[in-house]
């Protein structure tokens, strides 16, 4: 694997999960020791957080929301993601900073920079080495999902805001991302994530 942290982004429904055990799987098969971590959570500090974030039963303000986020994942890189990788264990996370650009900044338009800044202060600056973005129609991610959390629930117009958020992204951060169709066949888009992390996929 040609490098130490990639993260998985996309809209809620578009098959991180499955994608990210698959791959994690793979690594175990060639002995590449990895860890599978999620946000919002990751630790004891973040899985609070997460329930405040993903709660039917808390009204979150837009700010405060990016502000928990930020808190979470600040968190995480520390406590576990640094840590980690100077043990020389790669790490696959579902979602990343990358995903508060996209549903914060964009989605609930506190701003695309602000947010970005935002981020880039509370990992300092530690940010994934490459991102899988699975790209796909809102209508049809939204119709996957079983339970839908608090911030999976919002209006479909929210949802295409994000996505327009992450292919902004994916342009200006274009070396480190790769955009797959997440329609397409899960065998197929592992193939094309092992071709480019330098995976032997047997």
């Amino acid at each position: 694997m040609n490098c130490d942290y990639v993260a998985f982004e996309g809209i809620d429904g578009s098959g991180k999960s499955s994608i990210i055990e698959q791959l994690s799987k793979i690594l175990n098969e060639n002995k590449i020791e990895n860890k599978i971590v999620r946000e919002p959570g990751g630790t004891k500090v973040g899985e609070g957080i997460r329930e405040l974030l993903l709660s039917h039963d808390y009204k979150v303000d837009p700010l405060t929301e990016a502000l928990l986020f930020c808190a979470q994942r600040s968190q995480l890189v520390n406590e576990l993601i640094k840590p980690s990788i100077q043990n020389e264990i790669k790490i696959l996370s579902d979602r990343s900073a990358y995903s508060s650009v996209a549903y914060q900044g964009v989605g609930r338009e506190l701003g695309y920079e602000k947010i970005y800044q935002l981020n880039d202060i509370a990992i300092g600056g530690f940010w994934p080495e490459k991102v899988v973005l699975l790209d796909i129609d809102p209508l049809v991610s939204l119709d996957r999902q079983k339970v839908a959390d608090r911030i999976g629930s919002d209006k479909i117009e929210f949802f295409q805001n994000i996505r327009e958020g992450y292919l902004r992204l994916s342009e200006e951060f274009s070396e480190s991302f790769l955009v797959l169709d997440a329609e397409k066949n899960l065998e197929e888009n592992l193939m094309k994530i092992c071709n480019w992390l330098g995976i032997d996929k047997a």
